[in-house]
């Protein structure tokens, strides 16, 4: 890391592998031409768009036609939830209460249109309230929206339950899983969605390029007839960016482990990560001075957040632990890098129940394998002497 820094913000973005790089570059040189062009090199370039489209099928169990490549998750949401207004009447979206802001500034959209936007409420562990789903998935329902695992405090939603719902009522249902694949592979065959945003920056791919993972019928919804075939299923226009399609490709070969999928359960496949994290409740489950925000046992694998108590047992403005650790070389955040900048609380600290002043105090900590034991042991050090210090 630059500098000596020690990175714990990997749910921000995480740094790019020197294999990824390699191959951006190479496809930059070697394949430069129009995808969409008629002409030879036009037509080699596409032909290997194909060939990687393929691969990233394979890797998810996928059909090659269900990857279409977008400019990253908010762009891939964007893309859903514009369809569901043009082809359905107004009807209801449900989304929880601790949705990413690229789907609440969706939702809000079709508010204004006169669709009802129903948010279901989480539990004070950040976990869906399911005791009353069928307050929310009825016959009026077109669309359901979920964030996976939640970006604030790592807590990881019943997706297969919920998605099991929507099947059965005819409704779609769109999942936000940005913070996912870091920890592992799932499986879209198996997987209970219609519609699935990903981020290749997340998980040690380039910026600018992601997926929206669709099925048949999904992409139904999605197809625009002034958008040609030649660009994305004439779901997506513009000029594939192959190099950073290729970079993407080349960081899914990078992830390790398959992740299990149960009605209730998201389970990850155990690695360094994991084991870190876990090092981490160890060292501070007598601390009484941290107090964890979230699903302790349903969450993200790289997923640490907490709120820090002084002395006094006050909370600490996050702020002011973000940039003691930064002053002191640790790259960490107070939350979603999308929103953590606008000066207002955070509403998904609210709607889990947090008291007004601790709205502002919420810190986190996320892992990758760049990081190690000493990494940990060393922010352990600092949190204590901010405890002491305010």
């Amino acid at each position: 890391m630059e500098n000596n820094f020690i990175y714990l913000d990997n749910a921000s973005t995480t740094p790019l592998s020197e294999n990824v790089l390699k191959i951006i570059n190479s496809t930059y040189r070697n394949y430069w031409h129009n995808p969409s062009s008629t002409y030879e090199l036009g037509i080699k370039c596409s032909t290997y768009l194909e060939k990687i489209r393929s691969k990233i099928a394979y890797i998810f169990e996928a059909d090659p036609e269900d990857i279409i490549f977008t400019s990253g998750s908010s762009e891939s949401t964007n893309i859903v939830f514009n369809n569901i207004y043009e082809k359905f009447k107004n009807g209801r979206v449900v989304i929880s209460n601790v949705e990413h802001q690229a789907t609440i500034i969706c939702a809000n959209k079709l508010r204004k249109q006169n669709w009802d936007i129903f948010e279901w409420t989480v539990k004070n562990d950040g976990i869906l309230n399911i005791s009353n789903i069928e307050k929310f998935l009825n016959n009026d329902t077109k669309l359901v929206s979920i964030i996976w695992g939640q970006s604030e405090i790592g807590t990881i939603q019943p997706v297969q339950f919920i998605g099991s719902k929507c099947e059965e009522l005819n409704i779609m249902f769109h999942l936000d899983g940005t913070q996912i694949l870091s920890n592992g592979i799932f499986s879209w065959k198996d997987l209970k969605c219609d519609f699935l945003s990903l981020s290749a920056h997340k998980f040690g791919g380039p910026k600018g390029i992601g997926i929206l993972l669709t099925k048949e019928k999904s992409r139904q919804i999605l197809k625009n007839n002034d958008i040609s075939l030649t660009q994305e299923f004439s779901i997506r226009q513009g000029t594939q960016a192959l190099p950073l399609i290729a970079g993407m490709y080349e960081s899914l070969k990078n992830i390790e482990g398959k992740i299990k999928l149960y009605d209730y359960i998201t389970e990850f496949p155990s690695n360094n990560i994991n084991k870190l994290k876990n090092y981490f409740f160890q060292k501070i489950k007598d601390n009484n001075h941290i107090k964890i925000t979230g699903s302790i046992n349903h969450r993200l694998p790289s997923h640490i957040s907490f709120l820090l108590l002084n002395k006094l047992f006050e909370p600490i403005r996050a702020y002011k632990i973000v940039n003691f650790m930064s002053e002191n070389k640790i790259a960490i955040s107070s939350g979603s890098a999308c929103s953590s900048s606008s000066g207002k609380p955070s509403s998904t600290l609210k709607n889990i129940g947090l008291k007004d002043d601790e709205l502002y105090s919420n810190i986190r900590v996320t892992l990758g394998s760049i990081n190690n034991k000493s990494e940990i042991d060393k922010f352990l050090e600092l949190i204590q002497i901010c405890i002491d210090k305010f």
